[in-house]
């Protein structure tokens, strides 16, 4: 009796210490907030910069954070005054743009062998004088083809992510939202008015909750323009958004989401995105600013904490 006991207790703690294991095994990739002035209203928290470095290069770098495009990138404008001290660089260009097999380190997170898109007349031009400074440079944007087929998991409250090969313990009895994946970017399912659409998850649309149509838009809030952005938010390309307060029901994964605000730029130049990857618009952070999502690109899987 006293044996069986004991060899059951030694079970649980086995299970025990996996447990403990797989919650204190992430490593924490921490990011900062980027804020800015678009139309003269400062938006604390409008792009999401993660801390890199390239291998063979002694700096600090930052790239934005971005799951609404696939192909992560380096900014050609920002990286060339560095080719001169890093050649090898150049030798990995290939001649479809890409770069071949790079090592990048984001926070404590070593990435070997992979590859990076390369956007050549794209960023800012970093002074001469500043090149060598210790104040970051941004050179890039690091996309949703880093993640797949693993488990990403954004910390909004601690301003920090991890990825993992396996769904930590403690997030093992939230309930899952199934999504779709369209060329790696992710499908989620919202209830709009009553109705079942796709939005896409972007982390790169941070100020916004709802981007859409303009016909949509008005489908769901009073036809008042309360809020209006404009500027270099599309690539660097100029655009206008228009925002109205939503008066009609928003859900994701059966809760309420209440004080929304739904936006459509003035040109329509958005919707070809709606119209390709086939959703009602296009959601981001602003929905999730106090929680924790885990996004598990292998079982296509999104949970809220």
């Amino acid at each position: 009796m006293n044996r069986h006991k004991h060899e059951i207790s030694l079970i649980l703690l086995f299970f025990i210490f996996i447990g403990c294991s797989q919650k204190q095994s992430l490593d924490w990739v921490p990011f900062n907030w980027e804020g800015d002035t678009i139309s003269g209203k400062y938006i604390e928290k409008a792009y999401i910069y993660v801390p890199v470095k390239i291998d063979g290069l002694p700096y600090d770098f930052t790239m934005q954070f971005d799951l609404g495009t696939y192909q992560s990138v380096f900014y050609g404008n920002s990286l060339e005054p560095y080719f001169a001290e890093c050649p090898f660089l150049m030798d990995n260009l290939d001649s479809t743009g890409m770069f071949r097999n790079l090592s990048l380190q984001m926070g404590v997170i070593d990435f070997d062998s992979i590859n990076i898109g390369y956007k050549k007349d794209f960023g800012d031009k970093i002074p001469e004088d500043s090149l060598h400074s210790k104040t970051p440079k941004h050179i890039g944007t690091i996309a949703a083809d880093i993640f797949q087929d693993k488990f990403l998991i954004i910390d909004y409250k601690l301003n920090r992510f991890a990825i993992s090969d396996f769904l930590p313990a403690e997030y093992n009895d939230l309930p899952a939202e199934k999504f779709e994946l369209t060329a790696g970017i992710i499908r989620l399912p919202f209830c709009i008015n009553g109705k079942d659409y796709k939005l896409m998850f972007d982390t790169g649309s941070s100020p916004f909750q709802l981007v859409t149509t303009k016909e949509r838009a008005l489908d769901i809030s009073g036809s008042v323009i309360v809020d209006s952005l404009s500027g270099p938010l599309w690539w660097g390309k100029e655009i206008t958004f228009y925002g109205l307060e939503v008066n009609k029901p928003i859900e994701f994964a059966g809760k309420a989401l209440g004080n929304s605000r739904v936006y459509y730029d003035k040109e329509g130049l958005w919707n070809g995105i709606y119209d390709s990857f086939n959703v009602w618009g296009i959601t981001g952070n602003a929905y999730f600013f106090n929680n924790t999502i885990i996004i598990d690109y292998k079982n296509k899987l999104f949970r809220v904490k």
